[in-house]
């Protein structure tokens, strides 16, 4: 959000340098409503809303202007939550059924709306569909930036629809939470170049597909947002494509859920997609819980794939499809809690390399080239067992997994075993060495470790010096069930993780 404030007072002192004449409309102190402002604006001008509830919906008209909240001053989300569009056809001024914002007269990088929340929006009709429930872009390219769009519902786009030909809108810093849809539940994006970077995309819902994003036909990048909680009953619930390519990079794409196929991302027919340092973790689907690809000339590189789950199969990873050949390289994909770790299907033939698949409950390769996942070959640099591309098997030593937070301890046996001796996975080191078990990291694993452990989670104890070593099971959580797996560590032989 400090980006986008930053950002939209830039936008602001442009304008008034490079047109001398360009004025702030002030709402409701010079304009009783948003829209009369924009009507009474030109190019380079800012119509600047005061907080408080509009209810209508507004049209930029095909001006190069920004429609702003007080949020291009103070920064505060606050501001954003207590600045309303509400399009809610219960009240007088919203006769129709239609979206809230609209850019449909060729809009580009000079329109921006900023600093909003954008709510109870159902949609342009166009035949018996409806697009765009809380904003529609319609061969356009606008900013849009730093809004809450929320409860809003569309056929195509719940939250965002943009249909936008040449242009490249930018979807940038906001808030898309419980929108509705057939397809898109928060954005939908079709003949476009867009970026959707840095928003916050959670509990979402698409019929068909796509719970947070879909898109298609499309060269899009999605970056560095938050895709968490989005479901559909069809295919990809936290982002789904086909037909274009795609750049996912930098997510973090948690807990959603599909019926068919792609809980965390559902991608099919891209040339290229190209899928790197994300954190999938949690998603479930029918088969492939955290990535499902078929038929695509994709790049699956140095992602953190952890915690999904598959009821068919391919429980972290499933590649399958016809007539291209992905790469799989630098990834951990550990934990599924039902499915494979990578499932390769059909009549692919990957490159799968230097990745570490462990502990996946049906197993941690299916389907593979011949010598992927034979860890007899030989031992890679770090001296762990692995096959004959460098894969191993091993547990990555995550530093604080129960909160999210994947990063490496210095001794995991994923730092520097990536190809070209890079860390595997998304997010490289973020704690020092330590032994599993060794909570007071004294180096040895004992009955003193059992002590420090019970009396942290049942004594308000303070936590020992290296938590992440208590989750000894290797679940991502410390609870009780690692104390049972230390003790039969300390005073049975067992072996850790259980």
């Amino acid at each position: 959000m400090k980006k986008s404030f930053v950002l939209c007072l830039f936008i602001l002192a442009c304008s008034a340098w490079d047109d001398l004449a360009a004025k702030i409309i002030l709402v409701p102190a010079d304009s009783s409503t948003i829209q009369a402002g924009i009507d009474g604006a030109v190019d380079g001008d800012t119509v600047l809303v005061a907080q408080g509830h509009y209810r209508e919906r507004i049209n930029f008209l095909g001006k190069g202007i920004m429609v702003a909240s007080n949020f291009v001053f103070d920064g505060d989300t606050n501001t954003v939550d207590s600045t309303i569009i509400d399009a809610d056809v219960s009240f007088a001024g919203s006769s129709d059924s239609g979206s809230v914002v609209f850019f449909v007269s060729g809009e580009d990088s000079s329109s921006c709306i900023t600093g909003f929340t954008i709510q109870n929006g159902r949609g342009l009709k166009l035949g018996e569909l409806s697009y765009g429930g809380g904003i529609i872009c319609f061969n356009s390219g606008p900013q849009i930036r730093a809004n809450r769009i929320v409860d809003n519902y569309a056929e195509f786009g719940g939250g965002i629809c943009c249909i936008a030909g040449s242009f490249a809108p930018l979807v940038e810093s906001n808030r898309l939470i419980g929108n509705r849809s057939e397809v898109g539940g928060a954005i939908l994006i079709e003949r476009s170049l867009p970026l959707i970077t840095e928003n916050l995309i959670v509990d979402n819902y698409a019929l068909r597909k796509g719970g947070g994003i879909f898109f298609k036909l499309c060269t899009l990048t999605v970056a560095g947002n938050r895709v968490e909680g989005n479901i559909t009953d069809g295919f990809g619930g936290g982002v789904c494509g086909h037909s274009g390519s795609l750049t996912l990079q930098g997510n973090e794409i948690v807990g959603n859920s599909c019926i068919t196929k792609g809980g965390g991302l559902y991608c099919a027919s891209l040339v290229p997609a190209t899928i790197s340092y994300n954190l999938f973790e949690g998603n479930i689907a029918e088969d492939g819980g955290g990535i499902y690809t078929a038929n695509c000339s994709s790049l699956i590189a140095s992602n953190t794939v952890v915690g999904n789950s598959a009821r068919g199969e391919g429980g972290g990873v499933l590649i399958g499809g016809l007539g291209h050949d992905p790469v799989v390289v630098n990834n951990i994909i550990s934990k599924s809690s039902s499915g494979e770790g990578l499932w390769c299907g059909l009549d692919r033939t990957p490159l799968v390399s230097f990745n570490d698949v462990w502990g996946n409950a049906d197993g941690d390769f299916y389907g593979c080239p011949p010598g992927v996942g034979d860890m007899t070959w030989g031992t890679n640099v770090n001296g762990e067992a692995c096959d004959s591309f460098f894969n191993t098997s091993c547990p990555p030593l995550f530093c604080y997994p129960d909160t999210g937070h994947y990063y490496l301890a210095e001794n995991s046996c994923c730092v520097g075993a990536g190809e070209a001796g890079v860390d595997m996975g998304a997010f490289g080191i973020g704690c020092s060495a330590y032994l599993l078990g060794d909570v007071n990291r004294d180096g040895l694993i004992d009955i003193v470790d059992l002590v420090d452990l019970i009396a942290y989670l049942y004594r308000a104890a303070p936590a020992p010096n290296a938590l992440p070593a208590g989750d000894t099971n290797y679940d991502g959580e410390v609870n009780l069930a690692d104390i049972v797996c230390l003790l039969n560590y300390v005073l049975r032989g067992a072996s850790l993780p259980c």
